[in-house]
C-alpha cells in the first residue's frame, strides 16, 4: 500500500505535468501576439531613427506611436479574455485532479467508498471563481495595465537615447512582463483551485478525516515560509492559505490511522549541510536564527491579498528581529 507521501508525490508531479501544459499554451498564444507588433514596433523605430533627441511629447504624438499603443492594447485585450478562458480550465481540471487524488488518498487508508462530490459543485464553491469576483475582477484590468507598464518603458528607453537596436531589445524584455504576469496569476489559481477541491472533500468525508497536514516537497527550490509549514496540522474548516506560484499540498488525517508527518519541515532543515541553509535562508537570517534571535516557526506569517485574501509569506529579518523596517512601507 502506497504511503500518503508517495501519493502526495504521486499527485505532485501529475499537477506539475498540468501546470506545465498550461504554461505552455499561454506562451505559444503569447508569442504570436507578440510577432504580430513586431512591424509597429519596426515602425517606430525607423521613424525615431530619423529625429534627433526627440521628446517624450513628440514621440506620443507621432503616428506610430499611436499606432502601436492601440495594437498592444487591443491584443493583450484579446489576450486577457484568452487568459480568463484558460485560467478556468486549469482551476476546472485541477479540482477533477484533486477529487481523484483525494479518494485514492482515502481509499489507501482503508476506506472503501469515499464520499465524492461532484466537481461542479466543488468549483462553484471556491470563492474566487466567481465571475464578479476579485480575481476576475483583477483580470479585467489585465491589457490595460500591461499597455502602460510596456509604453512607459519604451518611452523610458527612447528618453535615454537608446538606438533602434536597444531600443526593439527592451520592447522584447519589457514584454515578457504581462506574460509573466498572466503565468503567475494561471498557475496560482489552479493551484488554490486545487486546495480547495482536497479540502472539500476532506469535509465531505469528515466522518473519517480529522483534519489535513501542510506538505511541501522538500528540496533545495522550497522557500522558507513553506518549509516553516511543512508537516503542520490543520483542521479541516481550515483553508489552506498558501503564497503565489506555491507547490504546497495537503494530506487529509484519517481519524484512526495516522502515519504522521515523516518530518517536519524544521527537521528536514536541521539535516542540511550548514553551506546550503545559509544559501535558502540568506546569510544575515541564517546567523540570526543560529544565535537563538527567533524560533523557526517564525519565518511563516500572513500577508493580506486583494484577490486570494490571507496569504502565506516568508517574514523579513527587520520583522523577524522586532525592529523598525528599514524603508518606508506605506
Amino acid at each position: 500500500m502506497p504511503t500518503a507521501t508517495e501519493l502526495a508525490i504521486a499527485f505532485k508531479k501529475a499537477i506539475d505535468r498540468q501546470d506545465a501544459a498550461a504554461l505552455g499554451r499561454l506562451a505559444r498564444v503569447y508569442s504570436t501576439l507578440y510577432e504580430r507588433m513586431r512591424d509597429k514596433l519596426d515602425a517606430l523605430l525607423l521613424q525615431l531613427s530619423r529625429m534627433d533627441e526627440p521628446t517624450r511629447g513628440q514621440i506620443m504624438r507621432l503616428v506610430q506611436y499611436k499606432s502601436l499603443v492601440s495594437a498592444l492594447e487591443d491584443e493583450l485585450t484579446r489576450y486577457g479574455i484568452y487568459l480568463e478562458n484558460e485560467i478556468r480550465l486549469n482551476m476546472t481540471d485541477a479540482v477533477d485532479l484533486s477529487i481523484k487524488k483525494t479518494e485514492a488518498y482515502l481509499k489507501a487508508m482503508g476506506v472503501s467508498k469515499p464520499n465524492r462530490l461532484r466537481a461542479d459543485l466543488i468549483y462553484n464553491m471556491i470563492g474566487f471563481t466567481s465571475e464578479d469576483g476579485a480575481l476576475y475582477r483583477r483580470l479585467k484590468g489585465f491589457a490595460k495595465e500591461g499597455t502602460a507598464y510596456v509604453i512607459e518603458k519604451l518611452l523610458e528607453g527612447a528618453a535615454f537615447g537608446y538606438n533602434p537596436a536597444k531600443t526593439a531589445r527592451l520592447f522584447q524584455k519589457v514584454m515578457g512582463v504581462p506574460l509573466t504576469t498572466a503565468m503567475r496569476y494561471s498557475r496560482t489559481a489552479m493551484l488554490y483551485a486545487s486546495r480547495e477541491a482536497n479540502r472539500a472533500m476532506y469535509i465531505a468525508n469528515s466522518d473519517v478525516v480529522t483534519g489535513w497536514r501542510w506538505w511541501t516537497s522538500l528540496d533545495e527550490n522550497v522557500c522558507m515560509a513553506c518549509v516553516a509549514m511543512h508537516g503542520k496540522e490543520f483542521p479541516v474548516d481550515e483553508s489552506m492559505e498558501s503564497h503565489w506560484n506555491c507547490r504546497c499540498t495537503s494530506l487529509p488525517i484519517p481519524k484512526w490511522f495516522d502515519e504522521g508527518a515523516e518530518e517536519t519541515g524544521e527537521e528536514w532543515f536541521n539535516k542540511l549541510p550548514e553551506a546550503v541553509q545559509r544559501q535558502m535562508m540568506g546569510a544575515q537570517t541564517w546567523q540570526a536564527w543560529k544565535d537563538g534571535l527567533f524560533d523557526f516557526s517564525e519565518l511563516a506569517t500572513r500577508k493580506h491579498d486583494d484577490v486570494w485574501g490571507d496569504m502565506l509569506a516568508r517574514r523579513p529579518l527587520w520583522e523577524l528581529l522586532g525592529a523598525e523596517p528599514p524603508y518606508n512601507t506605506n
